[in-house]
């Protein structure tokens, strides 16, 4: 069971980060928390809840960033068991497009983004609209708050994904379980790594 916590750590990674990571059998343990919504924000005024579900609503960041997620995943999902059923593949798919990432962005801009900031940057997108705001002052000042987080970023990224991926496998542990002793009665020199 530990090679499966190995591997599934590694694989989400890849979706994360772009690792290429070594072939297992599961998923990490369930742990959707993290370190970075408990440590105290180096932000004397952060952002508030308001403004970065505002910002989320009108830059359609949170959109794209899911269509890039669901890429990784299936761009990386080679790095899975061979065995593991498409009905899972589709399952962690589907949980993905419904996921909450609100909780995501307001961790992350609560410790980027002054409340200041955030509301040139709102400000911003209602003058010159999302097509017109790319290239803004308020974009490069926003880009530079960001970018001096990009490690917890991608710290919130693998937690949410780990989440997704392990309430899945939970679901569909038995069968799973069965492809793999299938599997492994079909290719007898097959060796999970």
């Amino acid at each position: 069971m530990k090679r499966v916590s190995i591997f599934c750590t590694i694989l989400l990674m890849a979706v994360c980060v772009g690792l290429v990571p070594a072939q297992q059998a599961g998923p990490p343990s369930a742990n959707s928390t993290s370190d970075i919504a408990d440590a105290p924000s180096t932000i004397q005024d952060p952002a508030t809840e308001a403004q970065v579900r505002e910002y989320v609503r009108v830059s359609g960041e949170a959109d794209e960033f899911r269509k890039s997620w669901i890429a990784a995943l299936e761009k990386n999902r080679s790095n899975g068991a061979p065995y593991w059923p498409e009905s899972f593949w589709q399952a962690v798919r589907d949980e993905m497009q419904k996921t909450d990432l609100l909780p995501m962005y307001v961790t992350l801009f609560q410790h980027a983004v002054s409340r200041e900031l955030m509301q040139e940057v709102l400000d911003g997108y209602r003058e010159r609209g999302r097509e017109h705001f790319t290239g803004s002052p308020e974009c490069f000042k926003l880009g530079a708050a960001v970018t001096a987080h990009q490690s917890e970023w991608e710290k919130l990224k693998l937690a949410q994904t780990q989440a997704v991926v392990s309430k899945m496998y939970a679901e569909y542990k038995p069968q799973i379980k069965a492809a793999r002793a299938r599997y492994m009665a079909e290719h007898p020199d097959f060796k999970d790594k």
